[in-house]
């Protein structure tokens, strides 16, 4: 049996990302038993998003998710209750994996001490969306040392666990900065949702719409956004619009000048079907992430722009230039601020349609190196590694 639990988030994140991994794990294992733990506004839109012959092969079952917010403390002692529940949930004396679709460090610690009190064990895969705090200068204060995603990692050792990052350049430099993970870290890239992508590509045509995806925050760049749509419509105009598509945080809701904005952040959480309403018209997504809060975090909105390829217009970081090197010309990467308008004004003055177009056919090649049909092969050897160490273990 197959249990998968998205425990942390609800209410519309991650939905693509775990419609990828479900379809997947489908291909890669299409005769076992499998089920989805999670939020039931979460598996109500998740259901949509695999499609209903897939949502039909699955055991859904409502849980009452570990959101973010609480004390460390707090959130350790729920995570404990919630997976040793999950254990009880899974058939004895069958051969069982245990997937969380995600983690902080107080999920990792959690099954690591939740493991000790089973005498059974099911295979256990955990991905992690992000694992800052595992290089570089660490915090001080013991107490808080205690609680970042380095000391989870090496609490407790971590046999029988298999973490799973969502880009190879992540892993790579996990493993430059903790070499004690090898073995129990892969690389599995962020597959595409079954359902999502664009049928035809857009023309280069004016109005230019230049995009920014998903929450508004400092740390993604929506400040910088918002000063470039001022700095471009006052000299381009109509030639040019700036759509955000996702939700306004109280952190951004005093940011001046969403005046330029065409789509300024809605209030509450979008529905899937508007996000996805909001992006195809697009012809761009522009990435103005901080590098400190995503040197070692993979992105859900670039696999968006993969999806419905929209050429992105990137702060250069590892994980952009990542992609950029592997697949060739997906957009534009830019060091500083003043940069990003200087490409901004290079696309308006010079519009290239022939490079636009190949620029999204690149990104549908990429799409479909991504799709779970695809990277099925890829899941099934991860699964097979992990089985080869557990065998080598029980054999010593």
């Amino acid at each position: 049996m197959i249990l998968v639990c998205e425990m942390i988030f609800d209410r519309g994140a991650h939905i693509p990302f775990n419609a990828g991994l479900l379809a997947t794990i489908r291909a890669a294992f299409p005769k076992d038993d499998m089920a989805f733990h999670g939020g039931e506004a979460h598996i109500e839109q998740l259901k949509k998003q695999v499609g209903q012959a897939l949502a039909n092969s699955i055991g859904w079952k409502d849980i009452l998710p570990v959101q973010p917010g609480p004390t460390y403390g707090k959130r350790f002692i729920r995570e404990l209750s919630a997976i040793r529940h999950l254990f009880r949930e899974i058939p004895q004396g069958t051969t069982s994996r245990l997937i969380l679709t995600s983690a902080f460090p107080s999920t990792v610690l959690a099954m690591k001490v939740a493991r000790l009190f089973q005498s059974k064990i099911p295979k256990v895969q955990m991905v992690l969306h992000g694992v800052s705090g595992v290089m570089g200068k660490r915090r001080r204060r013991p107490i808080l040392r205690l609680q970042d995603m380095k000391t989870a990692l090496s609490l407790l050792g971590n046999k029988d666990i298999q973490y799973l990052v969502l880009e190879e350049f992540i892993r790579d430099t996990v493993l430059k900065n903790f070499p004690q993970l090898h073995g129990s870290i892969e690389a599995f890239q962020h597959p595409i949702s079954p359902v999502e992508g664009a049928a035809e590509i857009i023309d280069l045509s004016e109005p230019i719409r230049f995009g920014l995806l998903g929450t508004a925050l400092k740390s993604k760049g929506y400040p910088l956004f918002v000063e470039a749509a001022n700095a471009i419509t006052v000299k381009y105009g109509r030639r040019a619009e700036f759509h955000v598509i996702g939700r306004c945080p109280e952190e951004s809701k005093g940011v001046k000048g969403t005046e330029a904005l065409a789509t300024q952040p809605a209030a509450s959480q979008l529905t899937r079907e508007d996000f996805v309403r909001g992006v195809q018209p697009l012809h761009f997504v522009v990435l103005p992430y901080e590098r400190a809060p995503y040197t070692l975090s993979a992105s859900g909105v670039l696999l968006d722009a993969i999806a419905w390829q929209k050429p992105i217009i990137a702060r250069r970081m590892p994980m952009f230039e990542a992609m950029f090197e592997r697949h060739g010309d997906i957009g534009y990467l830019f060091d500083d601020n003043s940069e990003l308008s200087g490409i901004l004004q290079q696309i308006l003055e010079a519009p290239d349609g022939s490079r636009y177009r190949r620029q999204a056919l690149t990104l549908r090649d990429v799409r479909k190196s991504r799709d779970p049909e695809t990277l099925a092969a890829v899941y099934r050897e991860l699964c097979t590694k992990s089985e080869g160490r557990l065998l080598e273990t029980l054999s010593y």
